[in-house]
């Protein structure tokens, strides 16, 4: 298993000796991800907590790829629920984006795209592509990136956006849910690229 943390730098060895279980992790940044619309929906500053849970999200999931690497033990539930955990929490982040003006039609595509994606990679690496060669503009860091500047930006405008917050919040969260599908589309066709070059000879 990849991680994108190398074991041996300082964040690294501070994970490492946490010794917490790698589904207690999962556990914690689906918990993150959850309480975003909870903010979006409470609305005003409180939607800049959404950062600091977008970020225990992704340091959960870079702990996760490094606990499970090192783990002799990992249980095969955690191995069949933490996928199912990361789309949930891709969930929550369109569910609230939503909530903040995106269109229903671009969320909707969004998702799709996120889940052809994982499903594609996953079939590839079934077949025996353990290491794709290429880190795609679709990875998740890529998503949560995404995910963060928008939400940021939401959160300035309704804390300093005067009366007209809300049409200038839902312009921000198009353009980031916008980006988010062109991303995640452009990265479905490099790993579409990459899987049908590697599987030529078949």
């Amino acid at each position: 298993m990849r991680t994108r943390v190398a074991p041996d730098s300082l964040v690294g060895r501070a994970i490492l000796s946490t010794r917490f279980p790698p589904g207690a992790v999962v556990g914690v940044g689906l918990s993150a991800s959850l309480l975003i619309p909870v903010c979006v929906l409470l609305g005003g500053p409180i939607i800049l907590v959404s950062l600091p849970l977008i970020a225990v999200t992704a340091l959960a999931d870079a702990s996760y790829a490094l606990l499970a690497a090192r783990s002799t033990s990992l249980s095969r539930r955690v191995l069949v629920f933490e996928p199912l955990a990361a789309r949930l929490s891709e969930g929550a982040w369109l569910l609230a984006l939503w909530f903040l003006g995106a269109p229903g039609w671009s969320v909707t595509l969004t998702g799709a795209l996120c889940w052809m994606y994982v499903l594609t990679r996953n079939r590839a690496r079934q077949v025996g592509l353990r290491e794709l060669g290429m880190i795609t503009m679709g990875e998740r860091s890529v998503r949560e990136i995404v995910v963060a500047l928008g939400f940021g930006a939401a959160g300035v405008i309704a804390v300093a956006g005067g009366g007209q917050y809300e049409q200038w919040i839902g312009g921000a969260i198009t353009i980031a849910v916008t980006a988010w599908m062109l991303l995640a589309a452009l990265g479905l066709l490099q790993l579409v690229i990459v899987v049908s070059t590697a599987l030529r000879n078949d």
